[in-house]
C-alpha cells in the first residue's frame, strides 16, 4: 500500500512540476520540501530518494529509467534522514538524525542506519541501540550498542560489506578522542579498532586506495593538530608546518601530498599541498579578495576537480581538468550560469549523473543527465508551487564605510505600494557573526519579506569570514561598535543611491543578528524605526556562563579572543544595560530550549524593557532551539514579523 501511495506521489509532483503556476501564498515557501536528495546507485539502476511527507521521512527507491517506485521505507522511530550514501548497488547508509519530543529541530546522535533497495534487511548498524551490550560470557562475534557519534570516513567502494567510520564517545562537549572502525554494512559488527585519533575534533583522511592516512584536530586553543598514520602509531607534523585553522581536503593518487583549505603566511584562504615527506608547504591558488568558500569533491571524495570563491556571485575554478568529473561539471556551469552546481552521485561507468541546482531565484532542483545520450531531465523542485518569477533577484553591492573601507553585501528591491516612492527597508543581519557570512544564494526570508513590500539589505560587516584573517579579527571585541557601524554605513549608502528611503528602515537578525538589532536600536534611535530579535544574546557576559560555547575549552578561548574579559567593555557592549537609549518598538522572539542563546537572554532583556517602560512585543515557542524549525513556528513567526513591521514602517 505504502508503494502505491508513493508512486502517485511522485507521479504527481512530476506534473506539478510542468504546469506549477504563481503561488499566491507566501507562507508555503516555508514548508519543508518533499524531497530532500537524491543519488543514484553505482550501476546506474536506481535512485534512492529522501522524501518527506506527512510528517514522516521516507527513504524511497526508484526505478532510474521511468522514475516507478521499487521500494518505500519509513525509518525506524520516526526518525529522519541526514547523508546518506549507496555502499553497492543494493543497499544504502543513512546517518540518522531525531526528532526529541520537546525539541522541534533534529539531533544527531551519532547512528547509522542500512537498508537494501527493496526494503528489506533494514538494521540500525552503529549507534547507542543498535545492538546487545557487551558480554564478556559468549566468544560468538556479535553485534554491540557503542555509545558514541559515528561519522562515514570512507565507503570504500573497493569492499562491497564494509565502510570505515570514526566513532567518538559521548560527552557533553564532543572532546573526547574518537576511535577509526571498520564496520560491516549488513551486520553492524565492527573488526578490531583500526586506530584511535591522538587528538579532539578529528576530521580523519584515507588515500586512494582507501587506506587510513591522516587525522587533523584540534587542541585546547582551537588550534589544528595534524597527524600522519604509520605502522608505529601517529606521527605528529611539526607545529607551524600548516596554518593553525587548517581544513584537510584530501591526499593525491601517489600519497605524496596533502591538500587543504588554509591561510597559512596570508590573509585569505586558498589551496594549499603539504608535501607528506618533507613537509614542504605550497600555495596551489588563492584569490585576490575572498576566501575558498567551496570544494567540488568527487563522488568517493578522494580527490576535488573544482573550487567555488563568492566575490559577488559564485564563480567557480576548475583544478583537475583531468578528471572527468570535472569535465562534466565544466558543462553543467555553462548550462546553468548564475547557479550553485553540485553533482551529488554518479555511476561507476560515468553514464549517469545527478545534480543539484539552484540560485537566487530557484530554492532547488535536482536533475539526472545521461551523458551517453545527451539527456538531461529534471527530477524533483524543492519548491513546485513557485516558479522563478515569483521570486526577486538579489544583487551584489559594494560601498565605502565611514573610514574608507571597502564593504560588501547583498540588495534585494521590493516593487513600492505606492508609484514614485521606494519600498521600505529591512536590515537583515546575519548570525555568527565570526566565520559566517551571506552570500547570493536562495533566501526564504528574504523573498517572504519582498513578496510583502519591503527591500531587504544584508551586510558582510568586518568581523564576517570569508574575506581573511585580518577582515574577521577586525570585528574582535568591536560587536557593539565598528560592526554596528558597518551595518548603518550599508543602509546610508541604499539611501545615497536612491536604492532606499531616508529614516523608514527597520533592523532585523537571528542569532548575533538579534543582538545587532537591538544594539543598533539602542545606538541609532534616530535611524531604525523598529527592531525584530529572535534567538539573540543580549548580556555578553551571560556568555562566559551559560550556553554549549562556554562549556568546551575551545568554546571559552574563542569567547576570550573575540570579546575579551574586560567586565566594563562587556557591559557597555551589552544592550541589556542600557535600553534607556532604545526609543523604538522591539520584536522580542525566542526559543526556549535554545542552548546556543540561552532562553535566560531574553528574558532579562524583557526584564529591563519592563523596568525602563520600553515597547515590544513578544514571541517565544516552547519547543524551539536556536531559531525556529518547525515549518507552521516558521510561518507564525514570519507573519508576526510583517505584521511588526507593516504597523511602524511606512
Amino acid at each position: 500500500m505504502l508503494n502505491t501511495i508513493i508512486k502517485k506521489v511522485v507521479l504527481l509532483t512530476l506534473l506539478v512540476i510542468s504546469v506549477s503556476g504563481y503561488a499566491k501564498d507566501f507562507d508555503d515557501i516555508f514548508e519543508r520540501s518533499q524531497y530532500q536528495n537524491a543519488k543514484i546507485s553505482p550501476d546506474g539502476k536506481h535512485l534512492a530518494v529522501s522524501m518527506f511527507r506527512q510528517g514522516e521521512m521516507l527513504i524511497v527507491f526508484l526505478d532510474s529509467e521511468t522514475l516507478e517506485t521499487v521500494a518505500a521505507s519509513r525509518l525506524p522511530n520516526k526518525q529522519e534522514i541526514g547523508r546518506f550514501y549507496w555502499v553497492n548497488n543494493e543497499r544504502v547508509v543513512i546517518s540518522l538524525v531525531r526528532r526529541d519530543p520537546w525539541l522541534e529541530q533534529p539531533v544527531f546522535y551519532g547512528e547509522l542506519y542500512a537498508l537494501n533497495i527493496d526494503g528489506s534487511r533494514g538494521k540500525m548498524i552503529y549507534g547507542y541501540r543498535s545492538g546487545a551490550r557487551k558480554s564478556a560470557m559468549s566468544r560468538v562475534k556479535k553485534q554491540e550498542s557503542t555509545y558514541g557519534w559515528g561519522e562515514i570516513i570512507d565507503i570504500l567502494p573497493e569492499d562491497k560489506k564494509h565502510i570505515l567510520i570514526s566513532s567518538t564517545p559521548m560527552s557533553n562537549t564532543g572532546e573526547r578522542v574518537a576511535n577509526v572502525l571498520k564496520l560491516n554494512v549488513y551486520t553492524g559488527i565492527t573488526k578490531k579498532k583500526v586506530a584511535q585519533s591522538p587528538v579532539p575534533f578529528s576530521q580523519f583522511l584515507t588515500d586512494s586506495d582507501g587506506k587510513l592516512k591522516l587525522v587533523v584536530g584540534t587542541d585546547r586553543n582551537d588550534d589544528a593538530q595534524v597527524y600522519l598514520k604509520q605502522d608505529a602509531g601517529w606521527k605528529k607534523i611539526p607545529s607551524g608546518s600548516v596554518g593553525a585553522k587548517v581544513n584537510p581536503l584530501f591526499i593525491n593518487a601517489s600519497g605524496t601530498h596533502l591538500y587543504t583549505i588554509d591561510d597559512y603566511n596570508q590573509d585569505t584562504k586558498g589551496i594549499f599541498k603539504l608535501n607528506l615527506e618533507s613537509y614542504e608547504y605550497k600555495s596551489v591558488y588563492t584569490d585576490k579578495k575572498v576566501n575558498v568558500s567551496d570544494v567540488e569533491m568527487t563522488t568517493d571524495e578522494r580527490s576535488a576537480y573544482a573550487i567555488r570563491v563568492d566575490d559577488g556571485y559564485p564563480a567557480y575554478l576548475i583544478l583537475n581538468k583531468k578528471l572527468e568529473e570535472a569535465k562534466v561539471f565544466k558543462d553543467l556551469l555553462k548550462q546553468f550560469p548564475y547557479s550553485a552546481v553540485n553533482i551529488t552521485s554518479k555511476t561507476d561507468d560515468g553514464q549517469y549523473y545527478v545534480v543539484m541546482v539552484s540560485s537566487d531565484i530557484d530554492p532547488g532542483s535536482l536533475y539526472l543527465l545521461d551523458r551517453k545520450n545527451n539527456d538531461l531531465k529534471r527530477l524533483f523542485q524543492f519548491k513546485p508551487k513557485f516558479k522563478n518569477s515569483d521570486f526577486a533577484q538579489i544583487e551584489p553591492i559594494k560601498f565605502e564605510a565611514s573610514d574608507g573601507s571597502m564593504l560588501n553585501g547583498f540588495f534585494t528591491q521590493a516593487k513600492a505600494k505606492e508609484k514614485n516612492k521606494l519600498a521600505p527597508t529591512v536590515v537583515l543581519v546575519h548570525g555568527g557573526p565570526h566565520g559566517v557570512r551571506d552570500y547570493w544564494g536562495f533566501s526564504t526570508n528574504v523573498q517572504y519579506l519582498v513578496s510583502h513590500g519591503y527591500s531587504v539589505l544584508q551586510v558582510n560587516y568586518r568581523g564576517s569570514g570569508g574575506f581573511g584573517a585580518n577582515y574577521e579579527k577586525s570585528g574582535h571585541k568591536a560587536w557593539g561598535s565598528l560592526v554596528q557601524q558597518d551595518i548603518l554605513n550599508g543602509y546610508q549608502w541604499l539611501v545615497k543611491n536612491k536604492k532606499a528611503a531616508d529614516n523608514n528602515v527597520c533592523i532585523m537578525g537571528g542569532s548575533f543578528g538579534a543582538y545587532s538589532a537591538v544594539q543598533s536600536a539602542a545606538l541609532y534611535p534616530e535611524i531604525y524605526k523598529c527592531a525584530i530579535a529572535n534567538a539573540g544574546i543580549y548580556d555578553l557576559e551571560l556568555m562566559f556562563e551559560e550556553g554549549d560555547v562556554q562549556q568546551r575549552r575551545s568554546g571559552m578561548s574563542y569567547l576570550k579572543r573575540v570579546l575579551g574579559t574586560d567586565e566594563e567593555q562587556l557591559k557597555n557592549m551589552s544592550p541589556v544595560n542600557y535600553v534607556n537609549k532604545i526609543q523604538v518598538p522591539i520584536l522580542l522572539a525566542h526559543g526556549e530550549e535554545d542552548k546556543r542563546a540561552p532562553f535566560e537572554h531574553a528574558e532579562r532583556l524583557r526584564e529591563a524593557l519592563d523596568e525602563e517602560k520600553k515597547p515590544y512585543e513578544w514571541f517565544v515557542i516552547g519547543n524551539e532551539a536556536h531559531g525556529f524549525y518547525n515549518p507552521e513556528n516558521q510561518k507564525a513567526y514570519m507573519r508576526k514579523v510583517v505584521s511588526f513591521l507593516d504597523k511602524h514602517l511606512i
